[in-house]
């Protein structure tokens, strides 16, 4: 009896201690984002946050929009002269935030501060998460998540963001809540979990682990731009320090194409060619003159790919997930520092990918101390374990008080110029285009649905003349005395019908107007409030008209004071002798226009022009053409009264990414129902060395230290 009670005891013992292994990953992992939570805590419950500057209010816009429009989302007609739905932003964010708002009964603005607070928590939880299964050790993965949570180094690496938010600051936090980065943020918690989805499905070689490793893949890409240059980035890392012989890698090398592949595949609806082009020609010229990146980039790659391969050649006897840190390190730090300490813009806005520079660092940091610390003995080690996060203390303080005096304070949204302007629109403007000044722009969006010719994300811009016409309408540059007849051209060439100015009462924050008093006398005023002026542009309301071919803008201009391409088509516009057309918008994507031809006419529409868009009139297809300007002009070929339908549906680009992403899904849903496995493919750990007799690994002490 004796000897089996002592049996049983040992067993019970046995599997507690295998259960408080299990459990351990798990409350680290908690502790981890307690201490996120600690430092944002605030965020959770906020609304509207005082930074009215902040790029959140274009992200609330989008969340709120999609909640009230959700049906007819493939045209989005409030921003830029209307702009295809997928150019607004990358959406899987806003399609949280809106899900949220709907479950849970919040304001659009409520219901984005609440997701991305929870990926702001959980950011050092996945970088843990992806440690722990590179290294296998806990220690390094609490390391390198308690410094993510706590810890900024490109403060100290990068000194202007040290002098604007000190040395001691979350810099996550900063970006996502003075700068509104929440798209941003949301992707670097999502990027360690596609790299570890993917070492998982290298290693498993099963098709749901494929199909995982895909999806989340994809789920970066659907969040943020800047976020999917970085995953690229850690899964050139990943590749380069795989440690496996050359047939297995090449084909390891060739299943991680594969996945990036279907990853693409299954984004492609939201992220089409056409987007890609759009985004990459206008990040050349937003934040700064970025056109001659494209060549530098190449001349730098030589470079690059050199130090790569005397990194490799140096670290081959290296573990892998050492390498793996390093060279996530070095590519990720290679932008931002390349500009800040040489002046070199390798890629567009550099400086902005010192986040993903944070966590390749907090990654690096969290094995390297763990590689220092295994050769000490355990009560040595235990000891320093015990004081580094006594040693984060300070810091961690110092970041919540920082985030509660600082960063997350609220505001009364009714008291701003920004939400009073909006609310005049809704109750007393018809509903025709608009043009409103920096943060009003901004949150135009978040409380309307009146159209604008501004917005958000001016990267997925389609009228080329926008930025340039923003420029000098707000500047007056090179103008002189003509910069309020200037700004009128374009205005009229726009189809705005009204613009806002806001003055040194206002507490719009950017004051685009340097010259907030150049309309005074020239147009009507309909509103006066504070330092905000609202002023009537007058001329036809419809955004369709009727004119001949030699009108139409022929050529694009070349910065904003050339509008002599401008003078033919405003003058067409005011000339009373062509015919009205109506202008009657059917759904989002669609409307309705009719009008009385004359001979040899042509329909000008000032919505910005997209492949598309169709056109049809009794029965007969026209042809949807693009004019100087980037908007669309239809040649009827007819005379006497005449009613043109026009519709989007996305055009042959989206309906055959749609068919590629819908059948991508249904393959990689029909092989994970398949059972057979992958058996020709071994399962091999992506950091075994090939060696010919195996050796046991080095012993993780960190479980026993941790407990």
């Amino acid at each position: 009896m004796p000897t089996k009670f002592k049996r049983y005891h040992v067993r019970i013992q046995s599997t507690h201690r295998a259960i408080l292994r299990r459990a351990q990953p798990l409350l680290l992992a908690a502790l981890l984002f307690l201490l996120s939570a600690y430092v944002c805590r605030g965020l959770f419950g906020m609304e509207y946050l005082r930074h009215m500057g902040s790029i959140e209010a274009a992200y609330i816009g989008i969340s709120r929009y999609l909640l009230s429009h959700w049906r007819d989302f493939s045209w989005f007609p409030a921003w830029y002269a209307g702009i295809p739905s997928q150019n607004t932003y990358p959406p899987l964010l806003h399609w949280m935030v809106a899900l949220a708002a709907l479950l849970r009964g919040i304001s659009p603005a409520h219901a984005h501060h609440w997701v991305t607070a929870i990926f702001y928590c959980l950011g050092p939880v996945a970088l843990f998460a992806l440690t722990l299964r590179l290294s296998g050790s806990q220690r390094a993965a609490l390391i390198a998540g308690a410094w993510y949570c706590t810890l900024s180094p490109s403060e100290w690496l990068m000194p202007a963001i040290g002098r604007a938010t000190g040395q001691f600051h979350p810099e996550r936090l900063t970006a996502l809540v003075y700068y509104g980065e929440g798209p941003h943020i949301t992707s670097l918690t999502l990027l360690p979990l596609a790299i570890l989805l993917l070492d998982l499905a290298l290693e498993r070689r099963r098709a749901p682990y494929f199909a995982l490793a895909a999806l989340s893949l994809a789920s970066v890409a659907l969040t943020n731009w800047i976020g999917a240059l970085g995953l690229a980035l850690g899964v050139a890392a990943y590749i380069l320090a795989k440690q496996t012989p050359g047939k297995l890698f090449a084909r390891d090398l060739g299943l991680t194409v594969l996945v990036a592949a279907a990853a693409y595949c299954l984004a492609s609806p939201w992220i089409p060619p056409s987007t890609i082009a759009a985004v990459h020609s206008n990040s050349q010229f937003i934040g700064g003159d970025y056109s001659h990146t494209g060549a530098g980039l190449l001349g730098w790659i030589p470079t690059i790919l050199l130090i790569l391969l005397v990194l490799k050649l140096a670290l081959r006897r290296a573990p892998a997930y050492l390498q793996f840190a390093i060279f996530f390190a070095f590519l990720t730090a290679l932008a931002p520092l390349a500009m800040t300490w040489a002046n070199i813009a390798i890629i567009p806005q550099p400086e902005r990918y010192h986040l993903e520079m944070e966590l390749a660092l907090a990654l690096l940091v969290g094995v390297l101390l763990d590689a220092a610390l295994r050769p000490l003995p355990e009560r040595i080690a235990l000891f320093a374990m015990l004081a580094f996060p006594l040693a984060l203390i300070w810091p961690l303080a110092s970041d919540r008080h920082y985030a509660r005096d600082v960063l997350i304070r609220g505001i009364d949204i009714r008291t701003t110029s920004e939400w009073r302007t909006a609310q005049w629109l809704n109750r007393h403007w018809n509903g025709g285009r608009v043009l409103l000044p920096g943060s009003s722009a901004f949150w135009l969006t978040a409380f309307s649905d009146t159209p604008e010719i501004d917005g958000g994300f001016a990267q997925g811009v389609t009228i080329p003349v926008y930025l340039m016409a923003k420029y000098e309408i707000g500047t007056g540059d090179a103008a002189g005395t003509r910069a309020a007849e200037i700004a009128l051209l374009w205005f009229k060439a726009l189809g705005v019908q009204a613009v806002a100015v806001s003055g040194p009462g206002s507490t719009e924050v950017y004051k685009d107007f340097r010259r907030p008093e150049e309309f005074e006398g020239i147009l009507q005023p309909m509103w006066r409030d504070g330092g905000d002026v609202l002023y009537r542009v007058g001329g036809s309301p419809s955004l369709a008209h009727v004119l001949t071919a030699g009108d139409l803008v022929a050529r694009t201009p070349i910065n904003g004071i050339d509008v002599d391409p401008l003078r033919p088509y405003v003058a067409a516009l005011e000339n009373p002798s062509y015919p009205e057309a109506a202008f009657e918008w059917t759904s989002l994507h669609s409307a309705r226009i009719k009008t009385d031809l004359p001979p040899n006419s042509a329909v000008s529409v000032q919505i910005s022009w997209s492949g598309g868009w169709h056109a049809h009139l009794n029965g007969r297809t026209l042809r949807v053409l693009k004019d100087g300007l980037g908007f669309m002009y239809i040649n009827p070929g007819m005379a006497g009264p005449a009613t043109i339908s026009i519709d989007y549906d996305g055009g042959m680009e989206m309906t055959i990414a749609r068919s590629i992403s819908l059948g991508t899904l249904l393959l990689l849903g029909l092989a994970c129902f398949i059972p057979k496995r992958f058996r020709h493919l071994p399962r091999r750990r992506w950091n075994s060395l090939p060696t010919r007799k195996s050796s046991p690994p080095p012993r993780d002490r960190s479980a026993e230290l941790l407990r």
